[in-house]
């Protein structure tokens, strides 16, 4: 693999979130519970509405429950301030979007590039890093295209490549196929295991299509706050 990774489990206990609407507080996760592995693909599974991306957004300390503990590594990251969050974020989480998120003015290598500028690396070492990641994804020949030239198949790809680029040990998916075709979708499943099984990356995936959850290693399933588990892991 070439590098140490630094993500052992995991672990949300009692996680309760809720938001205000309409002067009223809506309930959206409700003392979940549940352990991620060093090393497994995971598909959070649900209808809209269900809370799968909220729970998404919560693993990658983007937001903050209510009430509960995300313990990693034995570090609860609900506790850390801003300031250590983000850099929690940076050092161990690389992110996938249903859209992309590029930058339209930016070429497909400096997309892939973006991240690194907050490292310690030099120009070179980022330079060669980017074109190692953009070359795990096969788009070595779309170097200097910017977004708007590359299919949604080849932007997610390159999106991939971004997630790919820290060495971050945990990838969070959020409905990465979404908006793809079938074909394309399927590409990048395949991809997202790939990087699961050769490179030891942990994924988490959120998903509607039962398709696409059949490709992880454990599904995690919720249904009116109601949380339900299945495949070959042990939660």
């Amino acid at each position: 693999m070439g590098y140490q990774l630094r993500l052992e489990m995991i672990d949300l206990k009692d996680i309760s979130k809720g938001y205000v609407r309409g002067g009223s507080r809506v309930s959206v996760l409700e003392k979940i519970s549940f352990q991620i592995q060093r090393g497994d693909f995971l598909a959070l599974m649900g209808p809209s509405g269900s809370g799968k991306s909220t729970l998404l957004n919560l693993i990658g300390g983007i937001d903050r429950p209510d009430e509960g503990s995300i313990l990693v590594n034995s570090i609860d990251i609900t506790k850390l301030s801003e300031f250590e969050l983000s850099k929690w974020r940076a050092d161990n989480i690389g992110f996938i979007f249903q859209f992309y998120n590029l930058i339209p003015v930016l070429t497909a290598l400096e997309n892939v590039e973006l991240p690194l500028q907050l490292t310690n690396l030099n120009g070179e070492e980022r330079r060669k890093q980017a074109l190692d990641a953009i070359s795990q994804v096969g788009l070595s020949d779309r170097l200097t295209h910017r977004p708007g030239e590359l299919s949604g198949g080849q932007q997610q790809r390159v999106a991939i490549a971004r997630a790919l680029v820290t060495k971050a040990p945990l990838i969070v998916a959020d409905e990465p196929t979404g908006d793809l075709d079938r074909d394309a979708g399927s590409e990048i499943l395949e991809l997202l295991a790939e990087t699961n099984r050769e490179f030891g990356r942990t994924v988490v995936m959120v998903t509607h299509d039962p398709k696409a959850a059949a490709r992880a290693k454990t599904v995690v399933h919720f249904e009116k706050g109601r949380l339900e588990v299945g495949g070959n892991s042990v939660i």
